[in-house]
Formats: C-alpha cells, sequence, structure tokens
C-alpha cells in the first residue's frame, strides 16, 4: 500500500503543478488583455499613482519628472518644482526612467480634468506661459505669452492686452509656465 500511496501522491502534486502552470497563464492572458484595453490616460494614471519617474516627449521637447495629474486629455508633468501640461494627443512617446520604490500619488481634486480647462486657468491666473506646438501645419516651435482667451477651437497669446498668437486646440503639445 505504500507503493500504491506514493504513486498516488506523485500523481496528485503532478496535477497540483499543472493547476498552477494553467492558473500562471491565464492571470498572464488577462493582464495582456487587460492591457489591450487600457488607455494612454489610464496609463499614466498608473504611473502617477506608483510615483515612477517618467520622460514625455512631445513637440520637440523631453519633460523628465512625476506625473503629478491626469486628465481625459492632458497629463501634468512636475519638474523640480515647476510643471509641464502635455496634450495626450502630442505625446511621441512615454517610457517610465526610474520606478518609485514608495510613494505616488492620486489625482488632485483642483487639478484641470482637460486641456481647455488648464488654459482658461492660466488666462485667469495671468501667468506667462510657452505653448509648445506639433501636429499638421505646427512646426513644432513654442510661442510666449500671457492667454489672453481660451475659444473653442484655438488659444490667444499675448504679450499685452491684445493676442499676438492664435493657436488652433489641435497644434497646442505642451503649456508650460515660464518662471
Amino acid at each position: 500500500m505504500d507503493a500504491i500511496q506514493r504513486d498516488l501522491e506523485d500523481v496528485a502534486a503532478a496535477i497540483r503543478a499543472e493547476l498552477r502552470l494553467e492558473a500562471e497563464e491565464a492571470e498572464r492572458e488577462a493582464a495582456v488583455s487587460a492591457g489591450m484595453r487600457r488607455t494612454l490616460a489610464e496609463v499614466a494614471a498608473e504611473l502617477m499613482a506608483h510615483g515612477d519617474t517618467v520622460a514625455v516627449e512631445v513637440g520637440g521637447q523631453t519633460f523628465t519628472g512625476t506625473i503629478a495629474g491626469v486628465g481625459a486629455d492632458l497629463v501634468t508633468i512636475d519638474i523640480a518644482g515647476t510643471r509641464a501640461d502635455v496634450a495626450l494627443a502630442a505625446v511621441g512617446r512615454l517610457r517610465v526612467v526610474r520606478r518609485a520604490r514608495s510613494g505616488g500619488t492620486r489625482r488632485a481634486p483642483g487639478e484641470a480634468p482637460s486641456l481647455r480647462a488648464r488654459l482658461l486657468e492660466l488666462q485667469l491666473g495671468g501667468a506667462l506661459v510657452e505653448v509648445g506646438t506639433a501636429g499638421p501645419g505646427a512646426v513644432g516651435d513654442a510661442v510666449t505669452g500671457r492667454v489672453t482667451v481660451v475659444g473653442p477651437d484655438h488659444v490667444a497669446l499675448g504679450s499685452g492686452p491684445d493676442a499676438d498668437w492664435f493657436v488652433p486646440m489641435t497644434a497646442v503639445a505642451y503649456i508650460r509656465t515660464v518662471l
């Protein structure tokens, strides 16, 4: 009976090992399937929650820092005390530079939920900003000024009360406050 018992235990162990392998494979497939449904905003939100340092390439610029906010169409990068608000549609590449061992954050309740909302905040605040451009018709240059008007499809910037530049929303790649 000992030999039969050992054989049964060996068979049971083999079955358990096979079930573990199948469960691990199912878990990997589920993770791949979930990854296939995630948007870039969801990826950015996950990286923000982890506190990872990222590099975001957009409009001829690379911004390296931690993600401080994610909206429907923008990601905010904290760069050594300053910030860059980047249009998700203009992101050329986003990569993790360094994984965080601890930390991370959630989106702050007062954080702008969209690029247009952020531009409206900047208009009200009167801050001097740099607006980088990208996309069809955009040359990748940046224009500097104060946000004078946020229209339905464009933003106007100027050095005084009048607008000097009119930038289509579709060409806005990033906004950075000028110190």
